[in-house]
């Protein structure tokens, strides 16, 4: 076997390794039932479901994706808090440096419908009121990096029956050269009281519904310095009532994302302002990095009274974000929370006296840090160590060329092109891969593909573009220079 079928075999083996258990293998245990958590801000006399599902074994330098079917309580009521993160078997949490939880979306079915474990069956069937025209069940709690906890006011709750189907998806990242197991642990806490008024959970993203399995945009980067790349959308709420809490999800580079009303000349009702971790935070020592680190934290605000908001009222999403330098695969994502209760008050009133705006409990960095992504490469050792580009000869194209993405490697590693020329990678095989830009002067990042999808993109902006696939960062890597 030659050098290069060992180490393609090497990373094959490893990457099989690597892959998560399936939902169906996924074990989801009821660890513990204690008072709620100081993160929940909830009664101390109402109680916190603990569950752990899993463990993973994520592989050296691995990004892996899951999606699980996982426990609601076993109570009827209503969530007034809920968190989640990685523990290891006897609990206690791992760090981001070590293993880290990218992100996680929880979604609930609503009850199964008449046909015992008949998952088609509508009756019953929670949809996400947001995106109505696509067949998902309804988002209700989300988190990344930031890992803040969903909290509500007192007095109301997401409800949940015990019958409820839930499911969950997430991606967890690596850092390290060694396998690392973890179990993703999640507390719930239940009030009973049926008297809670209950909540309506909205995504709203600045991009479109048929975006919303993977929102994911990026930015190009070469703006001034301090100049700012803002993307937004506007939304018509779908249910009317009081908004009574409001948190924001975003990436690396971001400075915040604000929930406005175009009709009451554009005021903000919520910004979420993110916190970044001070550059000594073991996190930024990590070589090679495999993305830029999200926020630390990222502000919540709610409000017992609620903002006036009667169905079809129009709220506007944008995103901002550090126009310097590229951001890839960033997203800009409201959570609005919206109490069926009547609306109170006239359109554009004033906002409610009672807001609460939860910050960062820490001191931290609130403009987004620079942080220089390289390409790595995997040693004999199992070491990954940064490279100035993939071995191999430069390749000249004079036009558009075209990039096979199989067997863990891009074909043409090392690639000249002219200004102007698009390249277009043709991605092979059952394994998901991507284009993601690294470092160079124009962000950009395909979508997650495979069975030959194809994606391009033309070079408009010369110079040295040092390419991986995001999925995998040690194992695949590419140099383009546009001339």
């Amino acid at each position: 076997m030659t050098a290069a079928r060992l180490a393609l075999a090497t990373v094959a083996a490893l990457l099989v390794a690597a892959a998560p258990a399936s939902a169906e293998r996924s074990k989801v245990r009821l660890v513990a039932v204690t008072s709620p958590p100081a993160e929940h801000l909830a009664d101390p006399g109402l109680k916190t479901y603990v569950f752990r599902f899993g463990p993973y074994s994520i592989g050296p330098y691995q990004v892996a994706k899951g999606t699980d079917r996982v426990s609601p309580p076993p109570v009827d009521g209503a969530i007034v808090g809920m968190d989640t993160r990685l523990v290891t078997r006897n609990g206690a949490e791992v760090p981001q440096s070590k293993v880290m939880l990218h992100h996680i979306v929880y979604t609930d079915g609503g009850p199964a419908g008449p046909k015992a474990g008949d998952e088609r069956s509508e009756a019953g069937q929670r949809r996400d009121s947001a995106c109505p025209q696509r067949p998902v069940f309804q988002r209700f709690f989300g988190t990344s990096e930031e890992l803040r906890a969903l909290t509500l006011p007192r007095g109301y709750g997401y409800e949940i029956t015990a019958r409820d189907r839930w499911r969950t998806s997430w991606m967890v990242m690596n850092h390290r050269p060694t396998s690392r197991r973890a179990l993703m642990e999640y507390r719930v806490t239940v009030d009973p009281n049926p008297a809670v008024a209950p909540v309506e959970p909205l995504w709203l993203s600045v991009l479109p519904c048929r975006d919303s399995p993977d929102p994911q945009y990026s930015v190009p980067g070469g703006g001034a310095r301090g100049s700012t790349h803002y993307r937004s959308r506007d939304w018509r709420l779908p249910v009317g009532g009081r908004i009574v809490a409001m948190g924001g999800h975003m990436h690396g580079g971001a400075r915040n994302l604000t929930v406005s009303e175009p009709r009451c000349g554009g005021r903000k009702l919520y910004t979420a302002q993110p916190t970044y971790a001070t550059p000594d935070d073991p996190l930024y020592a990590l070589t090679p990095l495999l993305h830029e680190p999200d926020p630390k934290h990222i502000s919540w605000s709610q409000s017992a009274t609620g903002w006036n908001a009667p169905g079809g009222t129009r709220l506007r999403v944008t995103a901002a974000y550090d126009a310097e330098r590229p951001h890839m695969r960033v997203m800009g994502i409201a959570h609005v929370y919206v109490a069926h209760v009547p609306a109170a008050g006239e359109p554009c009133a004033a906002p409610p006296a009672d807001v609460q705006s939860l910050d960062a409990p820490f001191a931290g960095r609130k403009e987004p840090p620079p942080v220089d992504l390289t390409l790595a490469k995997l040693g004999r050792d199992g070491v990954a160590r940064p490279i100035d580009r993939p071995r191999g000869r430069l390749v000249r194209r004079a036009g558009d060329t075209r990039v096979g993405v199989r067997r863990f490697e891009f074909g043409k590693p090392n690639l000249s092109i002219r200004r102007g020329s698009r390249i277009t990678w043709r991605f092979g095989g059952a394994t998901r891969h991507d284009a993601t830009l690294a470092h160079g002067p124009a962000g950009f990042a395909s979508p997650y593909s495979s069975h030959g999808d194809r994606w391009s993109r033309r070079f408009d902006t010369p110079g040295e573009y040092r390419i991986y696939c995001s999925l995998h960062p040690v194992y695949m890597s590419q140099y383009v220079r546009v001339r």
